[in-house]
């Protein structure tokens, strides 16, 4: 687990976006976030994507790249995998180039969509010989308050508890997935950590924090089918 991984103590009593996105803002009402339930029963099955960094953060340097630029690359790629090999679904990017992410505007922008499966890459230089990928879920080991009624007011650092075991479930999906002898030829699969990772505070649908080492600063191209294989696995649990 990685320094800028993890969650600082406070985070403000509202956020305010300031980019296209601030239709899509849930409402936060001191330092909480209304969250409504709905029915899924007809609704095509949402994916987003958040790939690491923004035009302030540039994240790691890997070779002469920087992570910003190989996330989104990759989250571009993949999103086109995936909606290309699957009917009934839609992928969502949390961001385009350029662009500036607010405290908070992943989360409300995931609530407000109400998605199905949210999903934060990340890259980093790898030095060994055979790359790690480790896999992150939200948690401040608390997963064993009771789930509270259908409509009530969350503290934007509670709403993971929401649906917890919807995330528990899919994560070790992602898991067994990854950890197939095909792909444990590629990578050594590191976790499933339950821990306070920054990138998915706020968010309340299942969500999985990806982060794999490249050796190389192309080698992420090598991975967009494996992981639009392994994402579509949790499409049908």
């Amino acid at each position: 687990m990685r320094e800028d991984g993890l969650t600082d103590e406070f985070m403000g009593f509202f956020v305010k976006s300031i980019s296209i996105k601030a239709i899509a803002i849930s409402l936060l009402i001191f330092n909480g976030i209304l969250i409504s339930y709905h029915d899924h029963t007809n609704k095509n099955f949402t994916i987003m994507l958040d790939p690491a960094g923004d035009a302030q953060n540039t994240g790691r340097q890997i070779d002469d790249y920087l992570e910003r630029g190989i996330t989104l690359q990759f989250a571009e790629k993949l999103k086109e995998k995936l909606e290309h090999d699957l009917n009934g679904i839609s992928v969502v990017l949390t961001r385009r180039s350029g662009e500036t992410i607010q405290p908070l505007e992943n989360a409300n922008f995931a609530n407000r969509f109400d998605v199905d499966f949210y999903v934060s890459i990340h890259f980093y230089k790898e030095k060994e010989v055979k790359p790690k990928l480790y896999l992150y879920t939200f948690s401040y080991n608390d997963d064993f308050i009771t789930k509270k009624p259908d409509l009530h007011f969350y503290p934007y650092d509670k709403a993971h508890l929401i649906n917890k075991d919807k995330t528990k479930q899919l994560a070790n999906v992602v898991k067994n997935a990854f950890l197939c002898d095909t792909y444990n030829k590629l990578f050594d699969v590191v976790g499933l950590f339950r821990l306070p990772f920054k990138p998915l505070i706020g968010v309340k649908a299942p969500a999985i924090g990806i982060e794999l080492g490249l050796r190389q600063k192309d080698d992420w191209k090598r991975y967009v089918d494996i992981f639009a294989s392994v994402v579509s696995q949790v499409i049908d649990v």
